[in-house]
């Protein structure tokens, strides 16, 4: 077994709160409360670990231009324009209940560039 050593260092390279999440150090399955449908949230930081993001919109969305755009590369970007107002609702989430899940906003979908490549790494 020695994949679990090398996925304990592998992990190392990730940030800490991340790390916490694949492996936690104090697991305890018989808590109360944690149930097997219980979401967590994901937090993306621009700039980290190469969260580039992509978007597309779609005709629900009414865009001025179709095909996949970079949403963003750093947050540095945000306040040097004045779309903060479109990046948000682009950013947003939408629950269903139906699901139990969250879903884009209508007539956005995202992707991250470049996911499961090693050419995400700048």
């Amino acid at each position: 077994m020695a994949s679990i050593p090398l996925l304990r260092l592998l992990l190392l390279l990730l940030p800490l709160p991340l790390q916490e999440h694949l492996w936690p150090s104090h697991h305890r399955p018989n808590d109360a409360g944690v149930g097997a449908g219980e979401l967590h949230p994901i937090f993306v930081v621009p700039g980290a670990s190469c969260s580039n993001l992509e978007a597309w919109l779609t005709d629900a969305y009414q865009p001025s231009w179709k095909g996949w755009f970079g949403l963003w590369e750093n947050s540095s970007d945000l306040s040097a324009h004045h779309y903060n107002e479109c990046f948000k609702e682009q950013m947003s989430l939408v629950y269903d209940p139906v699901a139990n899940d969250y879903r884009n906003f209508p007539g956005i979908e995202t992707r991250v560039a470049n996911f499961g490549i090693v050419r995400g790494f700048r």
